[in-house]
């Protein structure tokens, strides 16, 4: 990655004509001139020009952004924001000097025991019927406002989806692939590692458990690039090179963990990236039939550049509904959502609103961070006939079988 200041050329190349208003999830939302690329721009161009200092404030600008990068795909420059932003929220980390209290909240340690905590209560809703009670008492909670809607989006990240009894075991002679767990698998659901492993298993790839730690996709986004480089550092000594594959099921993970190369010089980082796949890559060719006549919507993450969409429409038995921006933004975007959190919802609320009254039956998605953003959109919703947001291995292994 390049340092901020060997940006400023494509920073000055912006032209501020404003395209990329009627694109930013983020000014849609909040009608913020800051929220987009030219606003941003110009705050940074009066720090190279010396006009004004990095500060808690221009942070706090910067991270007026989900990360989707719509705006590079839609300027007429071409111009890559997303990177400039990175580049220079670093400059901010090594520029302003961090509290104790801040290099706490910032540190992987806090991050790995709320996910920990997150763990233990998904495991009390689910082993004491929690979950049910919760699942049958949606109207009720609703009217609790914030609690009930925070209650409701935390009961459907853990509730089981997917009946992993049968787990089908590979032949001795198939591949081997490393599973990348990330942190919601890890955490706080397994239902996704579960189909994968059931379909993979049954496609001749032996699915081996790793110790990996979290691929630190929002350290890189936040652009606390030292703590990325650290969790870099972890991964890369529970990498196991005689692996086939490193296998992920979610579109953010995949993303960054190819990039691990470029922040790390060893050859043990570049094998590490090159092995990095994605699962829906290995299932690509095979033809799936549904077991039941099911209404089925996508959600495209901004990550994913994977060939699910071609999978979901080519799964015989089911009726696929096209839907006007399925590849926008969710708003939930990791850290972004507790940084932001009613810009979050809004965008959230604004995504959901394109699936309604359309008699869908689930949103498909493969990313755990946009089933969180279609989630909270879902509970910021009051409707009788609601969608389900779903992952794509839990609906093809509960819902569907490889066609012979």
């Amino acid at each position: 990655m390049k340092e901020f200041l060997n940006y400023e050329d494509e920073i000055y190349k912006c032209s501020r004509c404003g395209l990329c208003q009627t694109v930013c999830p983020v000014y849609k939302a909040t009608l913020n001139e800051c929220a987009l690329s030219r606003g941003k721009f110009n705050i940074l161009n009066g720090i190279i020009k010396g006009e004004l200092k990095f500060s808690d404030r221009v942070k706090k600008y910067l991270d007026l952004c989900t990360g989707c990068n719509a705006c590079k795909e839609f300027c007429p420059s071409g111009i890559d924001a997303r990177k400039i932003f990175i580049a220079a929220k670093n400059e901010y980390y090594k520029n302003q000097k961090q509290t104790l209290l801040q290099k706490f909240l910032n540190s992987y340690v806090l991050f790995k025991t709320l996910l920990i905590c997150l763990g233990i209560i998904a495991f009390i809703f689910r082993c004491f019927g929690i979950s049910q009670i919760i699942k049958f008492s949606e109207k009720f909670l609703l009217k609790f406002g914030w609690f009930g809607k925070k209650l409701l989006l935390l009961n459907l990240l853990v509730m089981h989806k997917y009946n992993a009894k049968n787990i089908y075991s590979p032949k001795i002679n198939g591949q081997k692939a490393l599973y990348f767990d990330g942190c919601f698998n890890k955490y706080i659901n397994n239902d996704t590692k579960n189909a994968v492993k059931n379909i993979l298993n049954q496609c001749d790839i032996s699915v081996v458990d790793s110790k990996f730690e979290c691929c630190a996709i929002s350290y890189f986004h936040d652009g606390n690039i030292d703590e990325f480089k650290k969790l870099i550092e972890q991964n890369l000594k529970e990498f196991d090179e005689s692996c086939d594959y490193i296998i992920t099921d979610c579109a953010s993970c995949n993303a960054v963990l190819k990039q691990y190369k470029d922040f790390n010089e060893s050859q043990k980082a570049l094998m590490f990236s090159n092995k990095v796949i994605s699962a829906v890559d290995l299932i690509k060719n095979i033809q799936f039939e549904s077991t039941k006549t099911l209404n089925v919507a996508l959600h495209k993450p901004c990550h994913d550049n994977s060939d699910f969409i071609n999978i979901v429409k080519n799964i015989k038995g089911i009726n696929f509904i096209e839907i006007e921006n399925y590849d926008k933004c969710c708003g939930f975007s990791g850290k972004f959502a507790l940084q932001n959190p009613k810009i979050s919802q809004e965008i959230s609320r604004q995504k959901i609103k394109n699936y309604l009254n359309k008699n869908i039956d689930y949103i498909i998605t493969t990313c755990p961070a946009c089933l969180l953003g279609l989630n909270q959109g879902l509970t910021e919703i009051d409707e009788p006939d609601k969608p389900e947001a779903i992952n794509l291995f839990v609906f093809l292994a509960e819902y569907c079988k490889p066609s012979t």
